[in-house]
């Protein structure tokens, strides 16, 4: 073996040198430095880009107007046209559906947790999942004009 012949091996970098390539052996740290510098060089291009992008998984804000027709389609038969919870099927229903004109209803629980019960149900069935029903951007829409009812 010449000083330009190595045994190749995962961790190798090759360089043209007169006109021939040879193979280094690189060690771990180099490896490493080499490629967080590719990463960081790629994040960068990307914030720089970020405002000319919209990543195919973001949502628009949820839009009451939109809402209201999904709404009134899928949830005011238990939840009442009013979300009061006084919907034709509300009165026989045990826990009865969620009253969304009570304050105590909204007291310290956060927007995502009505998201997770319009998406994934909610009290074993007695509130049905809507995930394979609406799309992502209805449940946002519904639950953008369930807060309309929401007093103050």
């Amino acid at each position: 073996m010449g000083t330009t012949d190595r045994m190749i091996s995962p961790s190798v970098l090759t360089r043209p040198v007169k006109g021939r390539y040879i193979v280094e052996h690189s060690n771990g740290r180099e490896w490493l430095v080499r490629r967080l510098k590719v990463v960081l060089a790629g994040g960068v291009v990307g914030v720089l880009l970020g405002g000319y992008m919209t990543p195919t998984w973001a949502l628009e804000p949820g839009d009451p107007e939109r809402g209201k027709v999904v709404y009134n389609q899928y949830c005011y038969k238990c939840h009442g046209v009013k979300g009061d919870g006084n919907g034709e099927v509300g009165g026989v229903s045990f826990p009865p559906p969620a009253n969304f004109t009570d304050p105590a209803l909204w007291k310290n629980r956060p927007d995502s947790f009505f998201i997770d019960v319009i998406t994934n149900g909610y009290d074993y069935g007695k509130m049905p999942p809507w995930w394979d029903v609406i799309s992502k951007q209805e449940i946002q829409d519904v639950f953008a004009y369930i807060k309309t009812f929401r007093k103050k």
